[in-house]
């Protein structure tokens, strides 16, 4: 996929034998093509029992191939069916985020227990597997609340109110922002989508600060005052797919847009009546946004009204991700929903609890893995799991 491309392994995608697997001989005596001495005994050879390898499908990952398969590639819906694929155990405390990385071969995840790590993604093992981190980042100095990918130069972008830029093969630093002043740390950061390599994050004085790695100092600087309304703390930031807008979040419930060439607010309104809890931008000028108010709501262009608005009975939606026209949402009520943005029903598509057994702790983070049709949970006990 090149996502990872260098370093330690990563580059490529040439089958790697998994750890335990021993390939056999292959060759003359081998009983494959040998040439043989007569046919019984080359029937023999060819019907001895082979050793599993590490490298075949089992249990969970074989059930999963088996539908998978036989699912059309074009099918626009979102199947959860609580398969357990892997376990990534490494972290000591909350999973704050996830990133899968761009070929879905590697994903980031940043914790309370102030590390990031870099995990693959691979079919191994039987769905009991636990995996180990490649990379692990030790650098910050409190919890992480953002980790990304900027695309464009292949660093990780992470934040623990500093931002700090890293290379994913070596673990090793290569830049790092502090607040402008002690009194307005940052609060939110995203990264622009390739080709451009700007890093985006806003303080607690409604700054939007940009930066390129490459050169020195700041890109641009945008002050987020929208008639000069106190929104409170920005907690979230999106960039539309095209990298045209960023759109802020604010604890007040209050989203302001933004043009990210000339730094005009485009619009601001009242979102919500409570903290925004997450944000994300999608195809077609969208924002989808959710809060402590218990709603999930879809924007479109500069419309005051949402597209959507979708109402949590139980527990607001703290964390959600994107699959398609599809919302795939989480609660702490360990309730994976699935929202369908196409169609007109205010009730998520599906709705499933998930089992003590395939998901221990309570819910904190979410990341789909689109292209995989994978479900990528983490737990405030550290843990994360992958499920289909």
């Amino acid at each position: 996929s090149g996502t990872c491309g260098g370093g330690q392994g990563v580059r490529g995608s040439t089958p790697v034998a998994a750890p335990g697997s021993h390939p056999g001989p292959v060759g003359p005596g081998s009983g494959v093509g040998g040439g043989g001495v007569g046919g019984d005994l080359e029937d023999s050879a060819l019907k001895q029992e082979l050793p599993r390898s590490g490298r075949s499908l089992q249990g969970n990952w074989l059930a999963y191939w088996q539908y998978e398969i036989g699912l059309n590639q074009q099918d626009p819906h979102f199947h959860f069916h609580q398969i357990r694929l892997q376990s990534f155990l490494g972290h000591s405390g909350t999973i704050k985020c996830l990133a899968p990385l761009a070929g879905e071969d590697y994903f980031l995840s940043g914790s309370k227990d102030k590390t990031v790590k870099l995990w693959p993604l691979y079919n191994h093992g039987d769905g009991t597997q636990e995996v180990e981190p490649r990379v692990t980042y030790n650098d910050h100095r409190k919890s992480i609340f953002y980790v990304g990918q900027l695309e464009a130069s292949q660093e990780v972008v992470s934040c623990d109110g500093t931002v700090h830029l890293w290379d994913q093969y070596t673990g090793k630093q290569i830049r790092s922002y502090e607040a402008v002043d002690g009194k307005n740390p940052i609060t939110a950061v995203t990264t622009m989508p390739a080709p451009h390599c700007s890093v985006v994050f806003g303080s607690a004085d409604s700054i939007l600060r940009f930066i390129d790695p490459r050169k020195p100092g700041l890109q641009h600087e945008f002050r987020l005052a929208y008639n000069n309304v106190s929104a409170g703390l920005i907690r979230y930031l999106a960039v539309s797919p095209s990298g045209r807008t960023v759109a802020a979040g604010f604890s007040s419930g209050f989203i302001v847009l933004l043009d990210a060439r000339t730094g005009l607010v485009l619009k601001g309104w009242p979102a919500h009546e409570g903290d925004i809890l997450q944000m994300k931008a999608a195809e077609g000028n969208l924002v989808v946004s959710s809060s402590t108010d218990h709603t999930l709501a879809v924007w479109k262009d500069l419309e005051h009204k949402p597209l959507r608005q979708y109402k949590s009975q139980s527990d607001p939606i703290h964390a959600f991700d994107l699959y398609g026209s599809e919302i795939v949402t989480g609660t702490v009520a360990n309730k994976i929903g699935v929202y369908s943005m196409a169609d007109i029903s205010l009730s998520p598509v599906s709705s499933t609890k998930l089992s003590s057994e395939n998901f221990r702790g309570t819910l904190t983070s979410l990341a789909v893995l689109p292209t995989k049709r994978l479900l990528l949970l983490g737990s405030e006990n550290g843990a994360i799991r992958l499920l289909a």
